[in-house]
Protein backbone atom coordinates (compact mmCIF):
# COMPACT_ATOMS: atom_id res chain seq x y z
CA UNK A 1 0.00 0.00 0.00
CA UNK A 2 2.90 2.23 1.25
CA UNK A 3 0.04 5.56 1.28
CA UNK A 4 0.54 6.99 4.78
CA UNK A 5 3.12 9.69 4.86
CA UNK A 6 4.23 12.01 7.62
CA UNK A 7 4.51 10.44 11.31
CA UNK A 8 2.09 8.96 12.53
CA UNK A 9 -0.99 6.80 11.67
CA UNK A 10 -4.04 5.42 13.59
CA UNK A 11 -5.03 1.46 13.12
CA UNK A 12 -8.10 0.67 15.32
CA UNK A 13 -7.57 3.29 18.00
CA UNK A 14 -3.83 2.83 17.95
CA UNK A 15 -0.83 5.32 17.23
CA UNK A 16 1.65 3.72 14.86
CA UNK A 17 4.45 5.46 13.33
CA UNK A 18 4.33 5.97 9.68
CA UNK A 19 7.22 3.49 8.85
CA UNK A 20 5.24 0.36 10.31
CA UNK A 21 2.27 0.76 7.88
CA UNK A 22 3.06 -1.44 5.81
CA UNK A 23 3.21 -4.29 8.14
CA UNK A 24 -0.35 -2.91 9.71
CA UNK A 25 -2.36 -1.98 7.02
CA UNK A 26 -4.49 -5.08 5.57
CA UNK A 27 -5.85 -4.71 2.14
CA UNK A 28 -8.79 -6.69 2.41
CA UNK A 29 -12.22 -6.67 0.44
CA UNK A 30 -15.06 -5.04 0.93
CA UNK A 31 -13.13 -1.82 1.38
CA UNK A 32 -14.26 1.94 1.71
CA UNK A 33 -12.64 4.93 1.82
CA UNK A 34 -12.91 8.72 2.44
CA UNK A 35 -10.47 11.82 1.97
CA UNK A 36 -11.50 14.64 3.74
CA UNK A 37 -8.92 18.06 3.22
CA UNK A 38 -7.57 19.66 6.63
CA UNK A 39 -7.59 22.97 6.05
CA UNK A 40 -6.47 25.63 9.03
CA UNK A 41 -6.33 22.47 11.66
CA UNK A 42 -10.04 21.57 10.88
CA UNK A 43 -11.86 18.79 8.78
CA UNK A 44 -13.27 20.49 5.83
CA UNK A 45 -17.01 19.85 6.02
CA UNK A 46 -16.65 16.93 7.66
CA UNK A 47 -20.59 16.27 8.02
CA UNK A 48 -21.38 15.85 4.19
CA UNK A 49 -17.62 13.11 4.47
CA UNK A 50 -19.58 11.62 7.09
CA UNK A 51 -22.52 11.21 5.52
CA UNK A 52 -21.21 9.67 2.37
CA UNK A 53 -18.91 7.12 4.28
CA UNK A 54 -21.80 6.08 6.64
CA UNK A 55 -23.78 5.51 3.28
CA UNK A 56 -21.11 3.62 1.53
CA UNK A 57 -20.69 0.95 4.25
CA UNK A 58 -24.60 0.67 3.85
CA UNK A 59 -24.35 -0.02 -0.31
CA UNK A 60 -21.09 -2.29 0.92
CA UNK A 61 -23.75 -3.94 3.30
CA UNK A 62 -21.90 -3.38 6.13
CA UNK A 63 -24.10 -3.24 9.60
CA UNK A 64 -21.40 -1.19 10.93
CA UNK A 65 -22.60 2.17 13.08
CA UNK A 66 -20.35 4.65 13.96
CA UNK A 67 -20.54 7.97 15.54
CA UNK A 68 -19.67 11.43 13.71
CA UNK A 69 -17.99 12.13 17.03
CA UNK A 70 -15.64 9.02 16.77
CA UNK A 71 -14.52 10.17 13.53
CA UNK A 72 -13.79 13.50 14.44
CA UNK A 73 -12.24 12.30 17.69
CA UNK A 74 -9.46 9.92 15.90
CA UNK A 75 -9.06 12.68 13.38
CA UNK A 76 -8.51 15.74 15.51
CA UNK A 77 -6.20 12.83 17.31
CA UNK A 78 -3.77 12.54 14.02
CA UNK A 79 -3.41 16.56 13.22
CA UNK A 80 -2.48 17.17 16.32
CA UNK A 81 -0.03 14.32 16.40
CA UNK A 82 1.20 15.08 13.44
CA UNK A 83 1.32 19.37 13.98
CA UNK A 84 0.07 19.59 10.56
CA UNK A 85 -2.78 22.25 9.65
CA UNK A 86 -3.39 21.95 5.89
CA UNK A 87 -3.70 18.23 4.55
CA UNK A 88 -5.36 15.38 3.14
CA UNK A 89 -6.40 12.56 5.86
CA UNK A 90 -7.91 9.37 4.20
CA UNK A 91 -10.13 6.97 6.41
CA UNK A 92 -9.79 3.39 5.29
CA UNK A 93 -12.30 0.36 6.75
CA UNK A 94 -11.95 -2.73 5.27
CA UNK A 95 -12.71 -6.49 5.91
CA UNK A 96 -16.52 -5.17 6.07
CA UNK A 97 -18.11 -8.77 6.08
CA UNK A 98 -15.87 -10.24 9.42
CA UNK A 99 -16.76 -9.21 13.26
CA UNK A 100 -12.87 -7.27 12.93
CA UNK A 101 -13.03 -4.68 10.55
CA UNK A 102 -10.07 -2.79 10.21
CA UNK A 103 -10.13 0.90 11.04
CA UNK A 104 -7.29 2.95 9.56
CA UNK A 105 -6.51 7.08 9.36
CA UNK A 106 -3.59 8.59 7.88
CA UNK A 107 -2.76 11.59 5.93
CA UNK A 108 -1.73 10.81 2.07
CA UNK A 109 0.67 12.59 -0.33
CA UNK A 110 -0.98 15.85 -0.60
CA UNK A 111 -0.47 18.31 -3.67
CA UNK A 112 -3.08 21.02 -4.40
CA UNK A 113 -3.26 22.66 -7.25
CA UNK A 114 -1.21 25.57 -8.37
CA UNK A 115 -2.23 29.43 -8.68
CA UNK A 116 -1.16 28.80 -12.32
CA UNK A 117 -3.85 25.85 -12.69
CA UNK A 118 -6.56 28.07 -11.37
CA UNK A 119 -5.22 30.46 -13.72
CA UNK A 120 -4.79 28.50 -16.94
CA UNK A 121 -6.89 25.46 -16.50
CA UNK A 122 -5.72 21.87 -16.94
CA UNK A 123 -5.30 19.40 -19.45
CA UNK A 124 -7.79 15.81 -19.50
CA UNK A 125 -8.29 12.82 -21.45
CA UNK A 126 -10.98 10.86 -21.59
CA UNK A 127 -11.00 7.36 -20.33
CA UNK A 128 -13.39 4.22 -21.16
CA UNK A 129 -14.71 3.00 -17.17
CA UNK A 130 -17.32 1.89 -15.40
CA UNK A 131 -17.47 2.54 -11.80
CA UNK A 132 -19.73 -1.16 -10.38
CA UNK A 133 -21.05 1.06 -7.74
CA UNK A 134 -20.71 4.82 -8.53
CA UNK A 135 -22.03 6.09 -5.22
CA UNK A 136 -19.72 3.94 -2.63
CA UNK A 137 -16.08 5.15 -2.28
CA UNK A 138 -14.73 1.53 -2.99
CA UNK A 139 -11.14 1.42 -3.66
CA UNK A 140 -10.26 -0.33 -7.34
CA UNK A 141 -6.47 -0.20 -7.11
CA UNK A 142 -5.93 -1.41 -10.65
CA UNK A 143 -8.25 0.98 -12.29
CA UNK A 144 -6.22 3.77 -9.92
CA UNK A 145 -2.86 2.15 -11.20
CA UNK A 146 -4.00 2.48 -15.02
CA UNK A 147 -5.07 5.76 -14.82
CA UNK A 148 -2.43 7.20 -13.20
CA UNK A 149 0.13 5.70 -15.45
CA UNK A 150 -1.81 7.11 -18.49
CA UNK A 151 -1.82 10.55 -16.53
CA UNK A 152 1.90 10.61 -16.81
CA UNK A 153 2.17 9.29 -19.82
CA UNK A 154 0.19 12.02 -21.86
CA UNK A 155 0.74 14.43 -18.91
CA UNK A 156 -2.60 15.46 -17.93
CA UNK A 157 -4.24 16.27 -14.49
CA UNK A 158 -7.50 13.79 -14.99
CA UNK A 159 -9.21 11.17 -16.55
CA UNK A 160 -12.99 11.80 -17.25
CA UNK A 161 -14.79 8.41 -17.83
CA UNK A 162 -16.61 7.72 -20.62
CA UNK A 163 -19.40 5.62 -19.75
CA UNK A 164 -20.66 2.24 -22.24
CA UNK A 165 -23.41 5.07 -23.97
CA UNK A 166 -20.12 6.83 -24.55
CA UNK A 167 -21.28 10.02 -22.05
CA UNK A 168 -18.88 11.93 -19.73
CA UNK A 169 -19.97 10.50 -16.05
CA UNK A 170 -16.92 11.97 -13.52
CA UNK A 171 -13.44 12.24 -13.49
CA UNK A 172 -11.55 8.83 -11.84
CA UNK A 173 -11.03 11.66 -8.90
CA UNK A 174 -13.43 14.01 -9.37
CA UNK A 175 -16.55 15.21 -10.56
CA UNK A 176 -17.75 17.78 -14.02
CA UNK A 177 -19.42 21.08 -14.72
CA UNK A 178 -20.08 22.28 -18.12
CA UNK A 179 -20.77 25.61 -18.89
CA UNK A 180 -22.70 26.88 -21.75
CA UNK A 181 -24.35 30.80 -21.76
CA UNK A 182 -25.50 31.01 -18.17
CA UNK A 183 -26.32 27.48 -17.20
CA UNK A 184 -24.33 24.28 -15.67
CA UNK A 185 -24.80 21.19 -16.79
CA UNK A 186 -23.16 17.79 -15.15
CA UNK A 187 -24.36 13.93 -15.13
CA UNK A 188 -27.26 12.57 -13.35
CA UNK A 189 -26.53 11.91 -10.08
CA UNK A 190 -27.62 8.46 -10.12
CA UNK A 191 -24.37 7.93 -12.45
CA UNK A 192 -21.40 9.66 -10.28
CA UNK A 193 -20.21 9.46 -6.99
CA UNK A 194 -21.37 12.26 -5.02
CA UNK A 195 -19.34 14.38 -4.72
CA UNK A 196 -19.13 16.51 -1.35
CA UNK A 197 -18.05 19.25 -3.34
CA UNK A 198 -20.35 18.47 -5.77
CA UNK A 199 -23.07 18.99 -3.97
CA UNK A 200 -21.77 22.06 -2.08
CA UNK A 201 -21.99 23.21 -5.78
CA UNK A 202 -24.92 22.29 -7.10
CA UNK A 203 -26.29 24.07 -4.12
CA UNK A 204 -24.75 27.23 -3.88
CA UNK A 205 -25.41 27.38 -7.82
CA UNK A 206 -28.81 27.36 -7.11
CA UNK A 207 -28.76 29.70 -4.08
CA UNK A 208 -27.18 32.00 -6.34
CA UNK A 209 -29.71 32.18 -9.26
CA UNK A 210 -27.64 29.77 -11.37
CA UNK A 211 -29.30 26.97 -13.27
CA UNK A 212 -27.93 23.55 -12.56
CA UNK A 213 -29.47 20.98 -15.77
CA UNK A 214 -28.82 17.21 -14.53
CA UNK A 215 -28.55 15.24 -17.84
CA UNK A 216 -26.22 13.14 -19.55
CA UNK A 217 -23.12 14.33 -21.94
CA UNK A 218 -22.43 12.93 -24.21
CA UNK A 219 -18.97 12.95 -25.61
CA UNK A 220 -19.86 13.94 -29.70
CA UNK A 221 -21.30 17.16 -28.02
CA UNK A 222 -18.44 18.42 -25.19
CA UNK A 223 -17.71 20.80 -28.04
CA UNK A 224 -20.74 22.49 -28.17
CA UNK A 225 -20.02 24.14 -24.43
CA UNK A 226 -18.14 26.95 -23.40
CA UNK A 227 -16.42 26.08 -20.23
CA UNK A 228 -15.67 23.29 -18.12
CA UNK A 229 -14.25 22.62 -14.41
CA UNK A 230 -13.46 19.87 -11.88
CA UNK A 231 -14.46 19.60 -8.82
CA UNK A 232 -13.01 17.75 -5.58
CA UNK A 233 -11.34 17.80 -2.25
CA UNK A 234 -7.99 19.06 -3.34
CA UNK A 235 -8.66 20.71 -6.17
CA UNK A 236 -12.04 22.77 -5.21
CA UNK A 237 -13.18 24.23 -8.06
CA UNK A 238 -10.59 23.56 -10.99
CA UNK A 239 -11.19 24.95 -14.80
CA UNK A 240 -10.27 22.56 -17.29
CA UNK A 241 -8.53 24.20 -20.09
CA UNK A 242 -8.44 20.84 -22.53
CA UNK A 243 -10.47 17.55 -23.06
CA UNK A 244 -8.68 15.63 -25.16
CA UNK A 245 -7.85 18.09 -28.29
CA UNK A 246 -11.18 20.90 -27.42
CA UNK A 247 -10.08 23.90 -25.44
CA UNK A 248 -12.28 25.39 -23.39
CA UNK A 249 -12.76 29.03 -21.91
CA UNK A 250 -10.61 29.44 -18.85
CA UNK A 251 -11.59 33.10 -18.21
CA UNK A 252 -15.64 32.38 -18.96
CA UNK A 253 -17.67 34.96 -16.31
CA UNK A 254 -19.65 31.98 -14.89
CA UNK A 255 -16.74 30.18 -14.28
CA UNK A 256 -15.01 32.64 -12.30
CA UNK A 257 -18.20 33.46 -10.43
CA UNK A 258 -19.08 29.74 -9.50
CA UNK A 259 -14.75 29.52 -7.80
CA UNK A 260 -15.79 33.05 -5.83
CA UNK A 261 -18.99 31.43 -4.54
CA UNK A 262 -17.24 28.26 -3.25
CA UNK A 263 -13.95 29.71 -1.99
CA UNK A 264 -16.46 32.01 0.57
CA UNK A 265 -18.06 29.55 1.36
CA UNK A 266 -15.07 27.91 2.73
CA UNK A 267 -14.10 30.37 4.17
CA UNK A 268 -17.53 30.93 6.21
CA UNK A 269 -17.47 27.14 6.94
CA UNK A 270 -14.09 27.91 8.87
CA UNK A 271 -15.16 31.13 10.45
CA UNK A 272 -18.24 29.19 12.28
Amino acid sequence: MGEAVLNYFIYNENIYETKDFEKKYKAINPSVYEVIRIKDGKALFLEEHYERFINSLKLSKSSLEIPISEIKKSINKLTELNKISNYNVKIVFNNLNSNSINKYYFFIKTSYPTNEMYDEGIKTLTYNAIRENPHAKVINQSLRDNVNALLKEKDCYEALYINDKNEITEGSRSNTFFLKGKKVYTAPAKDVLLGVTRQRIIRLCRENGIEVIEMPIKLNEINKFDAVFMSGTSPKVLPIKYIDDIKYDTKYPLLLKIMKIYDDEINNYLKK
